[in-house]
């Protein structure tokens, strides 16, 4: 694996130290195994919680777009995503798109485990090198039918260019119905310098929101993180809406943030 799909292991270490604490808001019994043996972190523990309510922004929004109809999620930049073999969504269709040595490490320690879904798909590329719709069709991706879209820990690896072309990508690739969800930075944020187990952000943005709006998903909006929380009583994900942002709001600011968009 390279430096980058490395990055996919912590995050299933997190979601694996979740998953085996008293009273619990996630359940992911594949996360330990999908370590693939790097144990040391797991030990660490490092972003916890962060990594619990991402976890579970993603699996609302899936579920949300399931209850409404939508059967195709799309994961960009995938790593250890475990959602095919957990969330029971049998009539779904999943596509994980990630790099060759990350599907190298992965798929020989799901082959025991059994899918929760109609069909799961890998998309072998490296985003912003690949020709995505291209990729997905060939993979049996279905553009005339809403897709849910998962970019969890994705946005900030992306150059300005790159991530502008995603979201064009997305934007003609979906259909009315679908939805998105990411993480990323503020611009100040990543201006100022930031890694994760040694690998660099390359960008952060202000205005998340506009960049999707401009992509065809008319319902467009950015949080700041510090008003999305976890609600241990009823277990579930409380977004303030206080915290929306515009890009004059971010603007200058660092701050996680995340952006949520539906197309019409």
């Amino acid at each position: 694996m390279d430096a980058h799909a490395y990055t996919a292991l912590p995050i299933a270490a997190a979601r694996a130290v979740a998953h085996d604490r008293s009273g619990a808001m996630i359940s992911d019994p594949l996360a330990s195994k999908l370590v693939a043996g790097e144990n040391q972190l797991i030990r660490a523990g490092a972003n916890v919680e962060y990594m619990t309510l991402r976890k579970l922004i993603g699996d609302d929004l899936v579920l949300e777009q399931h209850g409404h109809g939508t059967r195709q999620i799309v994961s960009l930049g995938a790593g250890m995503d475990s959602r095919a073999f957990l969330l029971g969504l049998r009539d779904t269709t999943f596509f994980e798109v990630d790099k060759q040595g990350l599907f190298d490490v992965k798929e020989p320690l799901v082959t025991d485990v059994s899918l929760q879904c109609l069909s799961r798909h890998t998309v072998i590329g490296t985003l912003g090198f690949m020709d995505l719709p291209a990729s997905l069709r060939a993979a049996g991706f279905n553009s005339t039918q809403p897709t849910t879209w998962l970019m969890e820990g994705l946005l900030p690896y992306l150059t300005v260019p790159i991530m502008h072309q995603l979201a064009s990508d997305i934007g003609a690739l979906s259909a009315p119905g679908s939805a998105l969800w990411g993480d990323g930075f503020s611009k100040t944020s990543v201006d100022r310098g930031m890694e994760f187990h040694g690998v660099k952000f390359e960008s952060g943005f202000d205005n998340y929101d506009e960049v999707f709006r401009e992509a065809g998903f008319q319902t467009s909006h950015a949080f700041d993180m510090q008003g999305v929380n976890l609600n241990r009583q009823s277990q579930s994900v409380h977004i303030d809406r206080a915290y929306m942002l515009t890009p004059q709001k971010a603007r200058g600011r660092q701050m996680c943030l995340m952006v949520r968009a539906y197309k019409e």
